[in-house]
C-alpha cells in the first residue's frame, strides 16, 4: 500500500491564494464545471467564484495577463561583496587610480575583487573614463599600491570640510530647551530696532521674493547680517555657514550658502530696492530724527570695478589720482541729525547732474516737506539745476562751491579792501578761524537771474574760496560755518566704504550695486540707533561698536515664550544692562512671536 504523499491532494486542495485563484479558474474555463459546483469543491460562496470570474474576463479583455506564478531570476540572490567594497572602489577613483590601480590596492588591502566588477560599479555609479594621467600622477599612486599607505583604504583618508546644512526655514526647530552659541552673539542687539521698524512689513509691501526654504524676511537678514558683521563681499557669508545662531537671526535654521545670497541679490528689481529704501527711511526717520532733519549734505562717490573689462563709464577715481570704469553712486546725509536718509547707485553720467532734483521729490514723497538747506560740492550739478532748484525754492537754499579761473582771481584779490568783511570761525579745534570775505552779486551761464558769491580768504588755501547760495538772508559767515557741515556726508562715505565695504563690490551691474548701497544705508541706520541707545557712546563709530559691543560671544538659550541671549563678559556689558534695550521687549514676527531677553555676566 503506498503511503507517500498524495499528489492530486496538491492540485485538489490548494494552500496560497493565487494557486487556488488559478485552480478555480481552470475548472471553469478547461474543465467547464458548473459555479456551483466548484464553490463547493473549494469550500467557497457562489458570489466569491462569480466575482473572480468576472475579474479574470475584465483583465483579459483589456490586455492584460493575471500573474499566478512568480519568475525566479537565475543568479545570486544578494550583493556578491560587501558595501564596502562599492565605497572603497569609488574613493579610489574619485583619488585618480585606474581598474587596474583599484585592483592592485583592494588585493593589497585583502579584499578578492575582480577588474570586471570595478569596471561593472563605475558604469553603474555614471563615471566617465578616466583621462590621460600624467607619468608622476601614475608613479604617485604606485608608490602608494607599493608602500601600502592608501589613504582612505589602508590609513585614514586626508581631512575634508564639513558640509554645512542647507538653509531652510522648514528646518527652524523654535520648541523649548534648545541653546545655541555664537562669538557674535551681540547681532541680536539689532533685533528689536528691526522689530520696531516692522522689518517684515517693509519687505511684503515692497513685494521683495522669496521661496518656501527661505522667505524674503530672510534672505533680506541674511544679507544685513554681512553688513552688520563687517564682512566684504557675500561670499564671506561661508565663514557662518555653521552658526545656527545666526541663522536664528535671520529666521532660518543656518545662513544661505554664498550662491544663494549673490543669486537672490539679482533678482531683486529697481521698484523693489527703492520701495524698500523709501519703507525703511520713512519708518526709520522718527526714531533717528526725533527732530526732524532740514539740512542735507549730499555727494557722489564712484565704486570702482575691480572685475574684467566692462564697459561701465568711467569716473574720477580719487584713490587712484585717475578715471577708472567705475559705478557712480549718489548718497545724502542729514547735517543735524546722523542718519543716512538717500542713495541711489543706478545712475549714469548723463542723469547724474539732477540728482538733486531726484532727492527733493524723494524726501518731500517721504516726509511731506522740502529740505531746507543743500550742501555740495562744485562738480555734483550744473548751474541750471541749481536755476531750477532756485525756481522751486519755496524754502530750498543750497550752498556749493564755484569753480576757480585765473583771471576771476586776480579781479577778485584786487577788490578793494574796504569792501571785505572780517570774521571769526570759532569753531573748536579749528586751525584756521579769522577770515575775511567779499559779498557780492554774479552771473551764472544757465541761471536765472543773479547769484550770491562769497569770496573767503584765510581758510588755509593760497587762493580765495568761492561759495554760491540762493540765500540773502545769513550772512557771509554763516554761509561758512554751514558748508562746514558738508564734511558729515564725507565722513559717512568714509564708513561706508571703512566698515560697510561699499568699494568692494565687484559687479558691473548697477541694480545689484544699488541693493548693497540699499542695505548699507539700512546697515548704517541700525548702528546710529544704537549708539543712541547707550549713554556715552552717541558719536561712537560702527566699527568701534562692532569691536566692542556687536563681537560678543554668547549662548542663545530658546524658551518656550522667549528667546534669552546670554552675553559673555566684556568690559562694555554695564553700559548696554543700562540701555535696557530689553525694557519692552518686542515680539519678533520672523522668530514666531517670541520676545527677546538679554543678560550679561
Amino acid at each position: 500500500m503506498n503511503t507517500g504523499p498524495s499528489y492530486e491532494s496538491f492540485f485538489d486542495n490548494p494552500k496560497s491564494v493565487q494557486h487556488r485563484r488559478y485552480e478555480i479558474l481552470r475548472a471553469r474555463f478547461v474543465e467547464h464545471a458548473p459555479v456551483k459546483d466548484i464553490a463547493g469543491r473549494f469550500g467557497l460562496s457562489f458570489f466569491t467564484v462569480q466575482s473572480l470570474i468576472r475579474d479574470f474576463k475584465a483583465a483579459l479583455d483589456k490586455g492584460e495577463t493575471p500573474d499566478f506564478f512568480q519568475d525566479f531570476k537565475p543568479g545570486p540572490k544578494c550583493a556578491r561583496k560587501k558595501p564596502e567594497i562599492y565605497e572603497h572602489v569609488l574613493r579610489l577613483r574619485a583619488r585618480g587610480y585606474s581598474d587596474q590601480d583599484i585592483h592592485k590596492a583592494l588585493k593589497k588591502a585583502g579584499f578578492d575583487i575582480s577588474v570586471a566588477l570595478i569596471d561593472q560599479i563605475l558604469h553603474e555609479q555614471g563615471l566617465p573614463a578616466m583621462t590621460k594621467r600624467s607619468k608622476q600622477e601614475r608613479e604617485k599612486i604606485a608608490d602608494e599600491i607599493r608602500s601600502g599607505n592608501m589613504p582612505g583604504l589602508t590609513v585614514p583618508p586626508p581631512a575634508r570640510p564639513r558640509t554645512p546644512e542647507i538653509a531652510d526655514v522648514r528646518e527652524l526647530k523654535l520648541d523649548g530647551g534648545r541653546s545655541l552659541y555664537s562669538r557674535v552673539a551681540g547681532i541680536f542687539l539689532f533685533a528689536p530696532f528691526l522689530a520696531q521698524m516692522r522689518l517684515n512689513e517693509i519687505v511684503n509691501a515692497s513685494e521683495l521674493v522669496g521661496t518656501k526654504m527661505i522667505p524674503a524676511t530672510s534672505y533680506l537678514l541674511s544679507l544685513l547680517a554681512l553688513k552688520l558683521l563687517d564682512k566684504e563681499r557675500k561670499s564671506h557669508i561661508t565663514d557662518w555657514n555653521f552658526d545656527q545662531a545666526l541663522g536664528l537671526f535671520a529666521g532660518l535654521n543656518i545662513l544661505p550658502k554664498d550662491s544663494a545670497a549673490a543669486d537672490y541679490s539679482y533678482r531683486i528689481t529697481a521698484d523693489q530696492q527703492n520701495e524698500l529704501m523709501i519703507r525703511w527711511v520713512k519708518n526709520a526717520y522718527p526714531l533717528l530724527c526725533p527732530d526732524s532733519a532740514c539740512e542735507f549734505s549730499l555727494d557722489f562717490h564712484p565704486i570702482e570695478h575691480r572685475g574684467y573689462a566692462s564697459s561701465l563709464e568711467k569716473h574720477y577715481i580719487p584713490q587712484k589720482g585717475k578715471a577708472a570704469p567705475s559705478i557712480q553712486t549718489f548718497f545724502v546725509r542729514a547735517v543735524d541729525s546722523p542718519m543716512a536718509c538717500y542713495a541711489n547707485a543706478d545712475i549714469t553720467r548723463k542723469e547724474q547732474h539732477e540728482a538733486p532734483l531726484r532727492f527733493i521729490e524723494y524726501w518731500e514723497n517721504v516726509t511731506g516737506v522740502k529740505p531746507e538747506w543743500l550742501y555740495f560740492d562744485s562738480k555734483l550739478t550744473t548751474y541750471p539745476i541749481l536755476s531750477r532748484i532756485n525756481d522751486k525754492k519755496n524754502g530750498i537754499n543750497f550752498i556749493t562751491i564755484r569753480r576757480r579761473g585765473a583771471r576771476m582771481v586776480q579781479k577778485i584779490l584786487t577788490s578793494p579792501e574796504n569792501q571785505w568783511n572780517k570774521a571769526v570761525i570759532d569753531t573748536p579745534g579749528r586751525r584756521h578761524q579769522n577770515i575775511r570775505y567779499l559779498d557780492k552779486k554774479v552771473q551764472l551761464n544757465g541761471y536765472d537771474g543773479a547769484c550770491r558769491q562769497i569770496a573767503v580768504t584765510g581758510l588755509g588755501r593760497e587762493r580765495p574760496t568761492l561759495f554760491l547760495t540762493n540765500n540773502d538772508l545769513v550772512s557771509g559767515r554763516d554761509i561758512v560755518t554751514r558748508y562746514i557741515k558738508r564734511n558729515a556726508v564725507e565722513n559717512d562715505l568714509g564708513i561706508n566704504v571703512n566698515f560697510f565695504h561699499l568699494n568692494c563690490l565687484a559687479s558691473e551691474v548697477r541694480l545689484n550695486v544699488n541693493l548693497d548701497v540699499v542695505l548699507t544705508i539700512i546697515a548704517n541706520g541700525c548702528y546710529r540707533w544704537l549708539s543712541q541707545q547707550l549713554k556715552g557712546c552717541e558719536k561712537m563709530e560702527p566699527k568701534q561698536l562692532y569691536r566692542k559691543l556687536v563681537e560678543t560671544g554668547g549662548h542663545i538659550e530658546i524658551g518656550e515664550n522667549d528667546i534669552h541671549v546670554k552675553f559673555d563678559r566684556r568690559a562694555y556689558n554695564p553700559v548696554i544692562e543700562q540701555a535696557k534695550i530689553d525694557k519692552e521687549p518686542l515680539k519678533i514676527p520672523w522668530l514666531q512671536g517670541k520676545k527677546l531677553r538679554f543678560t550679561y555676566r
